[in-house]
């Protein structure tokens, strides 16, 4: 693109939003106030305390804790319920199962860690597996390293580490066979999955270098995730931070996130959520879907910076999996050096299925959502708002955003689409170079 003067990138852009813009209300409001202030009901918790260290635990790196974890959550469980205390130290351990009723506290220094080779888990080498059919005949994918269901009154707390160890993982991902061809698949578990609990608190741990997820609370009422940090490297293959669904009433704030893949991804059936004042650098951003088929509904994200993510707003999903996307607020986001500001797209592929064809009648119906008072700078593109034939994207506000990238919006299938005091100022050279290894 060859270079443009102030004035006519202006005259274009203007232009471009009038083309978009409506002269009169939309028929679809976005009404967030039932979220602005939500407070989920917290863990209720007796204060009685545990240490690991009473149950033979051993925080060398070396020894493997999972009897020293089973048998002190055993305990809390008769006693009650109470605080399992994880000391400073590096405990190692194989997967291992939360009671309800209880407080996973690591201290300052404490590290839970996943093993480091496949051997520990009683897995082959998957060097030696020459076919997908022979992993499919011979391999049955881990539990998750720590996990639950059906529980209620959980608290995972810090400040210590989360430690998925997932580095020997990642050469055998989806994405690395794309990029050889031949190359099997070994299926990754996930660092941290609650499912059907009640009252659901994670706060002030860090998380890393989980070999796929990081948390996922699913089917989680009452869900509280403060001040937790979660890093994995940029190019690490499918590692979201936080993938919460369906949850219903729910806060995500104060969080750091840096990784390889979604830093915060709504699935499914989520409703009533707030996601505020968190930090996003690498990553795919603050997302909804793909799967949408049950809905997410009453969503307020607000107060957040996104800087060097492949995306920042950005709501995708599929013919097949596809379902309503409503009542949606993101507001006071500031995002530089990120690839595509905004991205509304319902005809998304996911690179790990792309022939995915999912149930027919399950198609996406993303309206009623606002987005305001963003700033992007040093973007690709400004983004695509992009609905189906049979199914347009519709009554979705643009108001005061302001975006610097080197391409203008896509806009395809949509209607009543409000573009409101938005300026796309369109600058060649200006996003940065993003990572070979990064999709």
């Amino acid at each position: 693109m060859k270079n443009v003067s102030p004035r006519s990138v202006l005259v274009g852009a203007l232009a471009f939003i009038a083309a978009f813009s409506l002269d009169r209300p939309l028929s679809g409001a976005v009404d967030v106030s039932a979220v602005e202030n939500i407070k989920p009901a917290l863990p209720s918790i007796p204060t009685r305390a545990f240490s690991l260290l009473d149950f033979g635990g051993v925080g060398d790196g070396k020894t493997l804790n999972k009897t020293a974890f089973a048998q002190a959550i055993a305990a809390v469980e008769k006693a009650g319920g109470g605080k399992l205390v994880v000391p400073r130290g590096t405990f190692l351990t194989l997967p291992f199962t939360l009671c309800s009723n209880l407080d996973l506290h690591l201290d300052e220094g404490a590290v839970i860690k996943a093993p480091t080779t496949f051997e520990a888990l009683g897995l082959a080498d998957p060097a030696t597996l020459k076919s997908q059919e022979e992993v499919a005949a011979n391999y049955k994918t881990p539990e998750p390293l720590i996990s639950g269901k059906h529980l209620h009154d959980v608290a995972i707390t810090g400040p210590g580490t989360i430690d998925g160890s997932g580095q020997h993982w990642w050469e055998w991902s989806e994405r690395a066979a794309r990029a050889k061809p031949g190359r099997i698949v070994y299926r990754r578990p996930h660092l941290i999955v609650i499912t059907e609990c009640d009252r659901l608190q994670v706060t002030d741990v860090t998380l890393l270098n989980s070999s796929m997820f990081h948390l996922v609370p699913n089917t989680v009422t009452d869900l509280t995730i403060e001040r937790i940090k979660v890093r994995a490297p940029h190019d690490a293959p499918n590692t979201d931070a936080i993938d919460p669904g369906p949850v219903t009433n729910a806060v995500i704030r104060d969080c750091d996130i840096d990784t390889g893949d979604d830093d915060v991804a709504i699935k499914n059936g989520a409703t009533n959520l707030l996601i505020e004042n968190c930090t996003i650098k690498h990553g795919h951003g603050i997302s909804i879907g793909s799967g949408t088929s049950v809905g997410i509904h009453n969503m307020l994200v607000r107060h957040c910076t996104l800087d060097g993510a492949s995306n920042g707003i950005r709501i995708k999903s599929m013919r097949g999996a596809g379902g309503p996307v409503e009542n949606v607020r993101y507001t006071d986001i500031q995002m530089k050096n990120v690839s595509n500001a905004i991205v509304l797209d319902m005809n998304y592929v996911d690179n790990n299925r792309p022939d995915f064809k999912g149930e027919p009648g399950k198609v996406p119906d993303f309206h009623s959502i606002q987005i305001d008072h963003v700033k992007s700078v040093n973007s690709l593109n400004a983004g695509k708002i992009i609905g189906l034939s049979d199914s347009a994207i519709r009554d979705i506000t643009l108001s005061e955003v302001e975006i610097i990238a080197e391409n203008n919006f896509v806009i395809k299938e949509a209607r009543n689409i409000l573009f409101d005091r938005v300026t796309v100022s369109i600058k060649a050279g200006v996003a940065p170079a993003k990572p070979k290894s990064v999709e």
